[in-house]
């Protein structure tokens, strides 16, 4: 199973930029992945932004790199974010990730200021309306991706970032979403691990469009409060991942799996030798 698996990862191993520090040029992250045999990378706004979206697009097209997320579009309570959704869209036309994240936002408006609209204070922080009111800005957003031909992947956010990240928390509320298009759902370990459909879904859902996953950083009452990298293996708290992975692996629609960690995660570590040594980490899980 383990050569099986290799080849698996060597197809099918996606990294996020969210990895790549800010100060270092981005080319030099492209190179490394080439140089690691990494095929497939996510993307964020910040690293397309500063590569320039023609400029990457043809480094990625030369060596033969899929882009398997493009992230993220939604911010869906939060004005600011929001009105990042059609420049998003205009880079996806031009890279047609396999995925576009789709983040809801949270109940407090997101990660800038909270906005009035939405402050306790004022007891006008309904949930129920909320959900409503996305429900149909997400239904206009699915018809022009769907025009566009791009398709997006929804992110069920962990409950206890609800108020400022994301308020479709579950794998069977964000699929209620879904009913009636083509669309997908992405699902990050980091926020789903604790989901009652986690298992199934990635077993057998059609839906599933992307796995994220990463070691999670747990304080002392079990509570997510960051990402790890593989070799980095809390041996009371952390994710069971080679049974999450074999789930995917064992699926016959070729689904990618993407090393999700943010930069802010691994202030200590090179990001060249994570990039370097992660195939071999993940089969050492095995």
């Amino acid at each position: 199973m383990k050569n099986n698996f290799k080849l698996f990862l060597d197809n099918n191993l996606s990294i996020n930029s969210y990895l790549w520090p800010n100060n270092r040029n981005p080319y030099e992250f492209i190179e490394i992945l080439v140089k690691s045999q990494i095929k497939n990378v996510g993307l964020n706004t910040d690293f397309i932004e500063k590569f320039g979206v023609n400029k990457l697009k043809r480094e990625l097209f030369l060596n033969n790199i899929n882009v398997t997320s493009l992230n993220s579009v939604g911010y869906f309570s939060d004005p600011y974010y929001f009105k990042q959704n059609q420049k998003i869209l205009s880079y996806a036309k031009i890279l047609r990730p396999d995925v576009i994240c789709v983040i809801t936002g949270g109940l407090l408006g997101g990660p800038n200021p909270i906005s009035n609209e939405y402050s306790l204070k004022s007891k006008k922080l309904d949930i129920q309306e909320i959900r409503k009111d996305t429900t149909s800005q997400l239904k206009l957003l699915f018809e022009q991706a769907a025009k566009l031909d791009l398709t997006l992947g929804v992110e069920p956010i962990g409950s206890w970032e609800i108020l400022k990240k994301g308020h479709f928390n579950s794998i069977s509320s964000c699929l209620k979403l879904l009913k009636n298009n083509n669309h997908k759902l992405i699902i990050d370990l980091y926020h789903s691990f604790t989901d009652v459909d986690l298992d199934p879904f990635l077993k057998k859902s059609p839906k599933l469009g992307l796995l994220q996953f990463s070691n999670i950083n747990f304080d002392k009452n079990l509570r997510p409060v960051g990402r790890k990298t593989i070799n980095k293996i809390n041996n009371v708290n952390n994710l069971d991942i080679a049974k999450y992975l074999k789930y995917v692996f064992k699926r016959k629609d070729k689904i990618k799996i993407e090393f999700e960690i943010f930069n802010s995660d691994i202030i200590d570590d090179d990001p060249i030798l994570i990039i370097k040594h992660l195939k071999n980490e993940i089969l050492n899980l095995f």
